[in-house]
């Protein structure tokens, strides 16, 4: 027959089995936060990149409103930097002296241009930029590398951003961000 203090003995603590299952999960949790923040991360460069495009868009755009002569000529017409083209120097960006009223708009426009691509390319990785315009307005079309984008693990398709085959940029690893300015 078992006493009341007999029993207590065999009561006491936590068993082997329960404190590996406690671990279990412990340890399953935490590779579950760590895929949760890993993705976070991804989403955050993301919308960096995103934000990037949106001010560097904003700033071209408010160029081509000011220089509204050179956008009815059509000087901001069919400019394309692809994925190939390396960027300007800035000791070949036309109209760049110390009197600005001494250039054309034509002139003003090509060195709005190439100041975009410098920026594009600087601030967005791999970038590429896009402007077509129409009588009353421009579509301005700003893209980046983006591997993720193939990524299963990371939520990523294998699937052309439909921005970037608006502009015939059809590689699925890259993202686009378009914007219509009207001067």
């Amino acid at each position: 027959m078992l006493t009341m203090d007999d029993s207590l003995k065999r009561q006491s603590g936590a068993s082997l089995i329960e404190v590996l299952i406690a671990l279990g999960l412990v340890a399953v949790t935490m590779l579950g936060l760590l895929g949760l923040q890993l993705r976070t991360l991804g989403l955050q460069k993301d919308s960096l990149d995103r934000r990037a495009a949106a001010v560097i868009v904003g700033g071209f755009a408010d160029r081509v409103a000011v220089n509204f002569t050179a956008f009815t000529d059509g000087n901001y017409n069919n400019l394309a930097m692809g994925p190939a083209a390396a960027p300007p120097a800035i000791g070949t960006i036309a109209c760049t002296t110390v009197s600005p009223s001494t250039c054309t708009p034509a002139q003003v426009a090509a060195r709005e241009w190439e100041l975009f691509r410098m920026e594009v390319r600087n601030r967005l990785p791999d970038g590429v930029a896009y402007v077509t315009t129409t009588g009353t307005d421009a579509l301005v079309t700003v893209g980046w590398r983006d591997v993720r984008r193939q990524d299963a693990a990371s939520g990523g398709t294998n699937v052309v951003d439909p921005a970037c085959a608006a502009v015939n940029l059809n590689d699925a690893d890259f993202r686009c961000f378009t914007a219509r300015v009207s001067p």
